[in-house]
């Protein structure tokens, strides 16, 4: 009877989701989720769905966590509530200057901002170039509009040069490998060869391939905006001009 203490009164809302597609053990994160909240707080874990699944004492645990995340073997791990179901949403062509306040506060204007943004890996095989990150971030969000694939694009004006920044919630796909996590110029089994026989892609000035200027501007630190305006683009995602 003992062990079922604390169990009468959780619900969904206790509940908590880590390290989705992961092979971390319910030890591994249990160990992590206590060390943040303590140990006691935790009532109930097992693997589900290719995840870990704690429920905890209380819900003002769960927020902290998902907002904050935990770290497992020196590695960070995102957690994510089990009430609201979150979208992982990957970033792309976003350089190492652009702010991730700056980002958050634009992926708000389409949901809520679940967790903290997190930096990926270039995922280079050598062990000197291992650290080397590269430009692409992730982030959980709650999607204003659940039922569709979220697909978006916006421009960061920085130093007069303008930024085409790309935010989805499919998973990315490398052409190269076939594998998740990263992009066919980025691959790491890519051979030199590849490389030099790759075509290289057409491109064109940004104000002209979303028909005007950017409005974004960042002078001195500060962004600015001169207007503001949203647009549907041929190839059916969106194109945001926003402002800080």
């Amino acid at each position: 009877m003992a062990a079922n203490a604390g169990l009468t009164g959780l619900s969904r809302k206790h509940g908590v989701k880590v390290g989705a597609g992961s092979v971390l053990s319910v030890e591994e994160v249990a160990l992590a989720v206590g060390q943040k909240i303590g140990h006691s707080s935790i009532k109930s874990a097992a693997r589900m769905n290719r995840a870990v699944v704690l429920f905890l004492a209380k819900v003002e645990q769960v927020n902290m966590l998902v907002e904050t995340g935990i770290t497992v073997g020196g590695q960070f791990v995102q957690v994510t509530p089990l009430t609201q179901p979150a979208a992982r949403i990957t970033l792309s062509n976003v350089p190492p200057f652009i702010s991730d306040e700056f980002l958050v506060r634009e992926l708000s204007r389409h949901g809520k901002v679940v967790s903290p943004i997190r930096k990926m890996l270039s995922g280079c095989k050598s062990p000197l170039l291992r650290h080397v990150m590269s430009h692409r971030r992730q982030v959980h969000m709650i999607l204003n509009n659940r039922a569709e694939e979220f697909n978006y694009r916006f421009i960061v004006r920085v130093d007069d040069f303008d930024y085409t920044l790309f935010a989805t919630s499919s998973a990315l796909k490398c052409f190269n490998c076939n594998e998740e996590g990263h992009l066919a110029g980025a691959c790491p089994s890519r051979v030199a060869s590849d490389a030099q026989a790759a075509e290289p892609a057409a491109t064109a000035p940004v104000a002209e391939v979303f028909g005007g200027e950017a409005s974004v501007a960042q002078r001195g630190g500060k962004l600015r905006c001169p207007g503001r305006s949203d647009s549907r683009v041929a190839d059916g995602g969106e194109a945001g001009r926003v402002c800080a």
